[in-house]
């Protein structure tokens, strides 16, 4: 069986979690999402482009269970830019810039080179912008927002 590219993504975006971690951990899999020591929830969105701005889909679907998963521990989304970097996007904040629709919502991310990342959806911009280490540091948050 041929290795997806977005298995590349993905796993080139949980490589540096694990790295990051620098200790055990606990990482199991409930589809779509992977849970770590069974207090974070990660949801893994890419975009193959090379240059900024990128942009991810959320179908009605995804939105539900993303809502629904919420509600049971913490929830990041990791926003793999390309090989840019990975923006790490609290559930939260994921609301605040995409509430749930009845149809395809699509998030934009952008930065400059050296820059944080900005991010927005059909409901605005996040007012504050995602530092690339944010995703490196995932693990050691206490509770992600």
């Amino acid at each position: 069986m041929s290795i997806q590219k977005q298995e590349f993504y993905e796993g080139a975006a949980l490589h540096r979690l694990v790295c990051s971690a620098q200790r055990t951990l606990r990482i199991a899999l409930e589809s779509p999402l992977l849970v770590f020591d069974e207090r974070l929830q990660v949801h893994f969105k890419h975009s193959t482009k090379k240059t900024s701005p990128w942009g991810f889909t959320f179908t009605p679907d995804e939105q539900a269970m993303l809502e629904q998963r919420a509600r049971r521990l913490p929830l990041v989304i990791g926003l793999i830019c390309g090989s840019d970097g990975i923006a790490a996007l609290a559930h939260a904040d994921y609301v605040r810039v995409a509430p749930r629709q009845s149809t395809a919502l699509r998030i934009a991310c952008w930065r400059r080179h050296r820059e944080h990342f900005e991010i927005s959806g059909p409901s605005g911009a996040l007012p504050s912008k995602v530092a690339p280490s944010d995703w490196d540091r995932l693990l050691t948050w206490e509770t992600p927002q």
